[in-house]
């Protein structure tokens, strides 16, 4: 996990590539946004801050892995929903 500071908040970006870190982000989701907070949507996004110099637990390319970050983090909503 690579912590982020932006401009005015902290950012947490978790390696997808990792199957268990995958299925702890839809846990997350799942209890606190759909069960906890009664979210019936929600901003879902910040996959764009894949540092360019991840270490990936899948060995992936970060540079050519970015732009798949976001196709994975909405993949984890997808399936929570």
């Amino acid at each position: 996990m690579y912590i982020i500071q932006s401009v005015s908040i902290k950012i947490a970006m978790i390696d997808l590539t990792n199957p268990k870190a995958f299925d702890w982000a839809k846990q997350i989701v799942r209890a606190h946004v759909i069960e906890e907070a009664r979210a019936g949507g929600w901003m879902h996004d910040f996959g764009e801050y894949l540092p360019f110099d991840s270490v990936l637990f899948d060995g992936s390319d970060p540079l050519e892995y970015h732009t798949r970050y976001v196709e994975d983090w909405a993949r984890v909503a997808h399936e929570v929903v």
